[in-house]
């Protein structure tokens, strides 16, 4: 989705360019507004990486600034940290662009459900030539949520220990199944983890 997103967009501008270009200019144009158009969508291809790609696309600033607004709420007293140690995950595809999902076994039997497109930022991603661009991170053996206490979303996942390749990714949920998900960072507790991955496994 994000690359259909990306290639409009930059079509998009490119198009634009044109026509702006033919309102103001009798025709034919002039040797030097032949090139806006291409001008105008390669501009765009560059501002498309920050638009439409993933964390792993990013500038190192982007990741700075990052670390610093965590720096400012936790001065603030507004960030809240979460540490869970972990057995096993399932996930469930994301079913247009809602963000992942993951089911979380906890040590204490306990349920983490997870669910947004921060949890991107974790994953893996590939190269346009296939070849992995960045490891997956999440879950893992050990980590923290850091949330905005106040808002309640996810602002960072601190990893730590043994990744956990996702035992499976079930189908996604439908329209109806979505408005009953968890809240993210639910525990569940009236279902076991094997309980709930059948049910997603039948459902499907």
């Amino acid at each position: 989705m994000r690359v259909v997103l990306a290639a409009l967009f930059v079509f998009a501008c490119g198009g634009t360019a044109a026509v702006l270009i033919d309102s103001q200019l009798a025709s034919p144009w002039p040797w030097w507004a032949k090139g806006v158009p291409a001008l105008a969508m390669l501009a765009a291809s560059g501002l498309s990486l920050f638009l439409f790609n993933r964390s792993g696309l990013r500038p190192q600033l982007r990741r700075q600034s990052h670390a610093v607004f965590i720096a400012d709420l936790h001065a603030q007293g507004l960030l809240q940290r979460e540490a869970f140690q972990a057995k096993r995950a399932f996930a469930v595809a994301e079913f247009e662009d809602e963000g992942s999902h993951y089911f979380i076994e906890l040590d204490d039997g306990r349920v983490l459900y997870l669910g947004g497109q921060y949890l991107y930022d974790f994953e893996p991603l590939e190269a346009d030539d296939g070849e992995p661009e960045q490891q997956r991170s999440f879950p893992c053996r050990e980590f923290e949520v850091l949330r905005h206490r106040q808002a309640g979303y996810v602002v960072d996942i601190v990893c730590r220990g043994q990744v956990l390749e996702p035992e499976l990714v079930a189908p996604p949920f439908g329209k109806r199944e979505m408005r009953d998900l968890p809240e993210d960072g639910e525990l569940i507790v009236d279902r076991d983890y094997e309980t709930l991955k059948r049910t997603r496994l039948a459902a499907a």
